[in-house]
């Protein structure tokens, strides 16, 4: 039986949609974490929000508890923050491919003390990151998480098939947010429209548009409306607007349009998208093409598909006509050759 994994995010970032709050372990948690403020907390908040200077070397300390009453081994890493592909700011993805714009990805200028760190019950133990901050002085902000995750124990063959009968396993994990200023000077956000391409998602057919967040600041609050058209057609085939979604500096992420379990179909699209905040509006028409191969692909993957028979009834119609027309010429001919005979 496929698991379902509810995995619980306790995050203590508050800059776009993470509650400001400390990552206390929730009810039924084995382990909670807590950030140790240094004196350059720029911010009354829970994450460290530090005003950093060039060529700075500073560690920063976690305090993790062990809240259960068995021996338990936590997972810590540094991650670079991203937009994921539900167009929100993401913490908890390590090793990710850093966006062309991105100059000093988090996780390229720390050093964790340790990758994994194991506290007997009811234990609490310090755990430190050191940043290494650029050489050249940089306008913008520096963003990442750090992300703490109970390892998973070694099972026996008999807890393995036990777990095989159960559909829900909780999975828990924590993550610290941490933004790094150097200047008060307040960057503007500036999305690119770049790769507009057919494919699939989670088994549905839909068309991805790829947003990028150039400018080394966040975005957030963000509303986008993306419409699709056959060219030269105003009829709208296909639309998917959603609101309050966030983008972290210098990342991207694919927004999608759901073909609505439709058939993609070859052919010249335009695509019309708005995206905007409180405080900036952007807007595109891009015309595009879907390709034989790229519809083939995604119709190959997608379940579900309302399949189009259009063709078919052309089709059967032509043949219909066709056998009438020769039953027709058949009967006149036998007709005309029985008058013939008669005559």
């Amino acid at each position: 039986m496929k698991k379902i994994f509810a995995i619980i995010f306790a995050c203590t970032f508050a800059i776009i949609c993470l509650p400001n709050q400390h990552a206390e372990a929730a009810e039924g948690n084995s382990f909670s974490v807590k950030a140790i403020l240094p004196g350059n907390q720029a911010s009354s908040v829970t994450y460290f929000d530090l005003q950093m200077e060039p060529k700075q070397k500073q560690k920063l300390d976690v305090e993790i508890t062990n809240h259960s009453k068995e021996q338990i081994t936590i997972n810590c890493v540094a991650n670079t923050a991203i937009t994921n592909e539900m167009g929100y700011v993401d913490y908890s993805i390590p090793k990710t491919k850093p966006d062309e714009t991105l100059k000093y990805p988090f996780a390229d200028i720390t050093e964790v003390s340790d990758s994994e760190i194991t506290l007997e019950p009811n234990e609490t133990k310090i755990w430190s990151v050191t940043i290494q901050m650029p050489e050249e002085s940089y306008d913008g902000i520096i963003l990442g998480g750090l992300h703490f995750k109970e390892k998973t124990k070694e099972k026996t063959e008999k807890e393995t098939k036990q777990e095989k009968e159960v559909q829900i396993k909780n999975e828990y994990a924590y993550v610290i947010g941490v933004k790094l200023t150097e200047k008060t000077t307040i960057v503007k956000p500036e999305l690119a429209l770049n790769q507009i391409k057919a494919g699939s998602r989670n088994y549905r057919n839909v068309v991805e548009i790829n947003l990028q967040n150039t400018k080394a600041t966040l975005v957030g609050g963000l509303a986008v409306d993306a419409k699709i058209y056959k060219q030269g057609s105003e009829n709208v085939l296909h639309e998917a607007k959603r609101t309050d979604l966030s983008m972290a500096p210098n990342s991207n992420f694919n927004y999608s349009v759901d073909w609505e379990n439709q058939e993609l179909k070859p052919g010249k699209y335009k695509l019309h998208l708005v995206a905007k905040n409180k405080d900036d509006k952007w807007e595109w028409t891009k015309d595009f093409t879907i390709s034989s191969d790229e519809a083939k692909k995604a119709n190959d993957k997608a379940l579900g598909l309302e399949k189009d028979y259009t063709w078919l009834y052309i089709t059967g119609g032509i043949l219909l006509l066709l056998i009438l027309i020769t039953v027709t010429y058949l009967i006149g001919r036998r007709t005309a050759k029985k008058k013939d005979d008669e005559e």
